[in-house]
């Protein structure tokens, strides 16, 4: 039986958008996740398990196999599946087995490439032994997401406790990368990559990011304001491009992170072979009138071309929030989100309720809405608005 392959890991994956995708297009569609009771199990017309941490890829094939399920794409919006997307694509022979797919899964190889290329002069290793930088950033190079795993280690006794740390808690095995830190505003773009050639749609400043947790935070929005982002959007963008016709891609999106940094450098922080989380698929529609999702799909079957130039936007301005939570314990929220909706300039609501926040270390987002406005002024304005409105509580787990 041909069938598409959903990857969904702890429930998520935007399962039921990517089905409905693949459903306008006739397609069968095989959610493949660890939870028997997956919340999206009834979107698709099929479910296969697998151990995503006991198990390996042979083993998931063999189960595809003997239920005589034939794969002719794999759909992963998961950057911790990205390795076993790569791999079903590689075993079954569908879109996105290439080489530079297998660099993009892994940010070793991502850095290693942009130092051949002469496009980044930024510090980094793969063995903590060649750590002689600091402060240096922490994070997986492979199964990583919402920020997990990742530190800022300032010396070399931070760097000897935070490893330390990690094989107390059995992650002693994951692959790290260990990279220089780079203060200053850390911003992001979104497009997709055709024939080589990388196409920017979105470009986002991130004034207030955590610097301390190393997670988004606060106001997010586009266009960049400040002159010094706005070039470096253009400089990472032509680096990027660069790269894209080295690894001759095709039929990819891409979502990398950059910095502006206090002294004049543009260096890219992180590149995902995937489109941005929370409320960047809404801000993408709004900008340019793509639907990142139905592109994505696209671009799995190995289907998506440009008919048009692809538009670079300005106006209007589009910021966003992402609440998160500071302590542990169940976050109920007490405004409905279509009192949110109804307020100026609203244009996406997400509200998680009963959002369980089990780890601090990981970024526990409970609450997202983006707003559109004429200038950056007007939008801060609203985005208060909504802020002051929102009510909530977090109930602390039961002793014992």
């Amino acid at each position: 039986m041909k069938s598409v392959l959903i990857l969904s890991k702890l429930h998520y994956g935007s399962v039921n958008l990517v089905a409905e995708q693949l459903r306008a297009r006739g397609l069968h569609t095989v959610l493949i996740s660890e939870l028997p009771d997956n919340r999206h199990r009834d979107t698709c017309d099929d479910l296969v398990l697998v151990d995503w941490y006991g198990e390996d890829l042979a083993a998931l094939t063999t189960r595809l196999d003997q239920r005589g399920i034939e794969p002719v794409a794999v759909v992963s919006t998961l950057e911790s599946l990205s390795a076993w997307q790569l791999g079903l694509a590689t075993h079954y022979h569908t879109p996105g087995a290439d080489e530079g797919h297998r660099v993009l899964v892994s940010k070793v190889l991502v850095r290693e490439h942009m130092r051949a290329l002469g496009l980044s002069g930024i510090r980094f290793a793969s063995d903590p032994a060649d750590v002689n930088f600091f402060p240096a950033i922490v994070k997986p190079s492979r199964d990583s997401g919402a920020s997990r795993l990742v530190s800022r280690v300032n010396g070399p006794d931070e760097l000897r406790a935070h490893l330390r740390r990690l094989a107390e808690a059995g992650l002693g095995d994951v692959e790290l990368i260990f990279e220089e830190y780079l203060p200053g505003v850390e911003f992001s773009v979104d497009g997709p990559v055709v024939d080589g050639r990388f196409h920017p749609v979105l470009a986002v400043e991130k004034p207030e990011h955590d610097e301390i947790k190393h997670h988004d935070a606060g106001l997010e929005f586009h266009p960049p304001e400040q002159d010094r982002v706005r070039e470096s959007v253009r400089v990472l963008c032509e680096r990027i491009n660069t790269l894209c016709a080295a690894l001759r891609l095709d039929q990819f999106w891409l979502h990398f992170e950059g910095r502006a940094t206090d002294d004049g450098r543009t260096e890219l922080v992180e590149i995902n072979p995937r489109f941005g989380g929370g409320l960047i698929p809404s801000a993408l529609r709004e900008i340019s009138g793509i639907d990142p999702i139905e592109a994505y799909v696209a671009m799995s079957l190995g289907e998506f071309t440009l008919d048009r130039p692809m538009p670079f936007r300005d106006r209007p301005v589009v910021g966003w929030i992402d609440m998160e939570a500071h302590e542990i314990g169940t976050v109920e929220v007490h405004t409905p989100a279509d009192d949110l909706r109804a307020l100026p300039g609203v244009i996406d609501v997400q509200i998680i309720n009963g959002y369980q926040i089990t780890d601090l270390a990981r970024e526990n987002f409970f609450l997202r809405f983006a707003v559109t406005a004429d200038s950056w002024r007007q939008l801060r304005e609203r985005v208060e608005t909504v802020r002051n409105t929102v009510g909530y509580s977090i109930t602390a787990p039961r002793a014992g």
